[in-house]
């Protein structure tokens, strides 16, 4: 459903509630600017008839204006001055109204963008708030291109909205009607001609609707292209061991080029206001010189008076195309809004319930009681797990085993609340984990997975990644019994080296037994280990093994294992198939109750063999 336009304004303005001050002091040196810049224009006259022609200085009005007498008593004071000296009060007082206007534009542009700043990073506060919070399957359907596109160049679209920018655009706006208001009160007949104006709102409307919606496409494409960009530059080396660079580099430019193509025909529309304004204000002009400049001839009208008014006239224009650049600027961050609120208005799947239980230890067991879960969430989808029931208690360690793609990880990945089942329930020590606080939950866990997730910071920072005023020597500890401490030490600033964006400069042995480390400082109740040793070489698995066997004393451990040899002791392990548990027993029993396991075993053992 389409969202009217102003109720998405009022969201954004929800965010200047706070700095609103700011917004009042831009207004008011506005309005400080808005009334030189017309006091200004009134120098016209003065120097018009007295200084360049030398005749006495009068202002022809149609109407009666208050305070007019006190006005004209003034001018025939300056007519009775020298040329010169009116000329120099003129100056001085130019310069003074000049320097008057230009500190105030500066506060209104200082204010307004001060305004905007603030609006921008709360807005983006939210919305990295907003991701950090939202379950897993919201980031299995999105891109991360498309959602970094949305922080960054969305947001910054709003800011022209909302800013100096602005400020400078919407100073114009009162100008017009000053302008407006001297044209009437020298000849209130020319306010027909001032009605011929409006006519050019009906196309300012028209392409600003056409704005927004090539804005809203462009922006679209923007996130698409940074979407292709993350995925190079983050799998660079896939990239370039399949020799894909061509092949990359022609659906960038594909969509490159269809970015340009919108781009171009948004700048088309912003552009063609200024000839349409600039004509339509010639023609006013020409209008205004017609009727008037008969009357300069006959002597009822002075040529100060009608340049003033043809000044007014042509000071106009800018405020109409200023018109023009307010309304796409709003279109385009409309827009803008538009797609970051579908993110925000986007609820995680996985809350916590409205009066959550606090869990400070685990004391007995977790259960799956008859889970179903599937990730599609449609009748359609297929289900990964099918009625799964099984206990741990505290202090044992569970294996699932099984081929790929049979539901393992799934598992694992339900036990911190990652995704929630579609049918049956879990609980830790009795109590539904949908009831748990989660972040109570997850801090008795600690996980290790496959794919190391480490941060560009130093080793320390890594290790001690979610622990607040953690001790030097426990980070060290920590390094030491996940087999990290010597290879730490050679690093070149030791603790203090920064490892880069996803640990680049160490071995995938070295990042694993750094993430090993930090669940040993974590110390969690519950351990959840994904294919731990998976991928490594045979020296790095040894030494991480040895790591994950520290780390799993007097633990509950739950732990899909790429190798059999590695959870041969294990308490219980289950044998999952197609989403079901076909088998559970010891690594003994299994081999002479379960076929599926027996094969297994046998796979990996005739590996073993020719390895």
């Amino acid at each position: 459903m389409k969202i009217d336009s102003l109720q998405i304004f009022g969201r954004i303005l929800k965010f200047g509630k706070p700095y609103k001050r700011y917004f009042v002091f831009s207004l008011f040196f506005m309005f400080l600017n808005t009334i030189f810049e017309g006091v200004s224009i009134f120098s016209i006259v003065p120097l018009m008839d007295k200084v360049l022609t030398g005749k006495k200085i009068v202002i022809n009005t149609s109407i009666n204006v208050p305070y007019l007498n006190k006005l004209n008593d003034f001018l025939a004071y300056l007519s009775s001055m020298d040329r010169m000296k009116v000329f120099n009060l003129i100056a001085i007082f130019m310069v003074a109204v000049t320097l008057i206007k230009g500190i105030a534009y500066f506060y209104s542009h200082v204010y307004m963008e001060k305004l905007g700043q603030h609006m921008v990073k709360d807005i983006r506060c939210k919305l990295f708030s907003h991701l950090e919070n939202m379950s897993l399957d919201f980031f299995s359907s999105g891109k991360t291109g498309v959602l970094m596109s949305r922080i960054t160049s969305d947001v910054q679209m709003i800011l022209e909205m909302v800013s100096g920018r602005f400020a400078t655009t919407l100073i114009e706006l009162p100008k017009f009607i000053v302008y407006a208001a001297i044209i009437v009160v020298l000849d209130w007949k020319l306010v027909v001609l001032l009605l011929f104006l409006p006519v050019l709102i009906l196309p300012i409307i028209l392409i600003g609707k056409k704005i927004r919606s090539l804005s809203r496409r462009g922006q679209t494409r923007l996130a698409e292209l940074n979407s292709i960009l993350f995925e190079v530059i983050t799998g660079i080396k896939i990239v370039q061991a399949f020799s894909m660079e061509d092949m990359e580099l022609k659906r960038f430019i594909k969509q490159n080029m269809e970015y340009y193509k919108t781009r171009i025909k948004t700048i088309k529309l912003d552009t063609i206001l200024n000839p349409i304004t600039e004509i339509t204000g010639i023609v006013v002009c020409v209008a205004i010189m017609l009727i008037r400049i008969p009357k300069i001839i006959d002597g009822t009208l002075s040529i100060g008076t009608f340049t003033l008014q043809a000044a007014a006239i042509v000071a106009m224009v800018k405020p109409i195309k200023t018109l023009g650049k307010i309304n796409a600027l709003f279109q385009r961050a409309i827009g803008a809004a538009e797609r970051i609120f579908d993110i925000l208005d986007v609820k995680s799947s996985i809350v916590d319930d409205p009066d959550p239980v606090y869990i400070k230890e685990f004391n007995n067991k977790i259960a799956f009681d008859g889970v179903w879960f599937k990730y599609e969430r449609d009748d359609e989808a297929k289900h990964i797990l099918e009625n799964i029931n099984f206990e741990i208690k505290k202090g044992e360690v569970a294996a699932f085993v099984g081929p790929s793609g049979g539901g393992k990880t799934t598992v694992l990945n339900l036990v911190p609340r990652f995704y929630d089942p579609e049918k049956g329930k879990i609980t830790v020590d009795g109590i539904d984990l949908k009831k748990l606080s989660l972040k109570s939950m997850r801090k008795l866990i600690g996980i290790v997975t496959q794919e190391t997730v480490l941060f560009n910071d130093t080793v320390l920072g890594n290790i001690s990644y979610g622990e607040a005023d953690i001790a030097p020597d426990d980070v060290v500890n920590a390094a030491k019994m996940a087999n990290a401490h010597d290879f730490i030490k050679k690093l070149p600033e030791g603790y203090n080296t920064i490892i880069g964006e996803k640990g680049v400069k160490l071995s995938g042995g070295q990042k694993q037994r750094l993430s090993i480390a930090r669940a040993i400082l974590k110390n969690p109740s519950i351990l959840i280990l994904d294919e731990a040793t998976s991928a490594l070489d045979s020296e790095s698995e040894k030494l991480v093994q040895e790591a994950i066997n520290r780390l799993m004393e007097k633990r509950t451990v739950l732990v899909v294992a790429h190798r059999l040899s590695t959870i041969m002791h294990a308490d219980k392990i289950f044998v999952i198939d197609k989403g079901q548990i076909i088998d559970c027993g010891t690594h003994q029993s299994l081999l002479s109750t379960s076929p599926l396991y027996q094969k297994l075993y046998e796979m990996q053992f005739d590996m073993n063999s020719k390895e």
